[in-house]
């Protein structure tokens, strides 16, 4: 690139980071092993993540997918720190994996909800913060589990990153300042919620529909 201007090859090297950084993002694997192994469309009946995997493929399946899905986010924050580059471009990097995870080209931008990747992202960069939220967010999956009007009412990825942000949130306070680090967690826990609200209007309509036949066929 001789004649171009230092800062322009940085911020072409910077662009491309970005870009690999969504692409990476977007090899949903709980999307591979159900086309691969399943010969099927996971989304079809369920969200492609690994506690839709679990539901309909059982533990190996869904734990193979979860851990995958956590990798990806893992590996890429450690590659992109290793890197060295300016904090706007690690905070892009880390949430473009998370959008590519949740919204995936490869895939019409139908993914996952972000949970295992964003928890993967979080145990290279933040585990104590992680430790601190994890029982909390066992715990509001279990209460989702066991009330039904919480599941009438939200999708289980808000909820648990909702809850789990909290103690999360105390621990950034008490040890990280705001910038990058509080913004990495904010960037990774709106994409979550984002996804989560999704899944919940996609539920909702599906009931919907389904309750309209019901009425039809009686």
């Amino acid at each position: 690139m001789r004649g171009v201007p230092a800062f322009m090859r940085n911020y072409t090297t910077y662009a491309m980071l970005i870009a690999v950084s969504y692409l990476w993002g977007s090899i949903c694997w709980g999307l591979v092993f159900s086309f691969v192994f399943r010969k099927e469309d996971i989304r079809a009946k369920d969200n492609p993540g690994f506690s839709g995997s679990v539901r309909q493929y059982g533990w190996f399946h869904g734990l193979t997918v979860g851990i995958l899905d956590a990798l990806k986010g893992y590996v890429l924050s450690l590659t992109i720190r290793l890197l060295t580059v300016p904090e706007w471009v690690l905070i892009v990097c880390l949430t473009a994996v998370v959008v590519g995870h949740n919204w995936p080209i490869f895939f019409q931008f139908r993914g996952g909800g972000g949970i295992a990747t964003a928890v993967g992202i979080l145990a290279q960069g933040y585990l104590p913060g992680l430790l601190w939220a994890l029982p909390f967010a066992a715990v509001a999956a279990a209460l989702w589990k066991l009330i039904p009007a919480l599941k009438a009412r939200t999708h289980i990825s808000p909820f648990i990153s909702a809850v789990g942000a909290v103690p999360c949130v105390i621990w950034f306070i008490l040890n990280k300042s705001w910038y990058p680090d509080y913004i990495i967690v904010a960037t990774l826990a709106a994409c979550m919620l984002g996804k989560g609200l999704q899944f919940h209007i996609r539920a909702q309509k599906q009931r919907t529909r389904e309750s309209a036949h019901a009425q039809e066929d009686s």
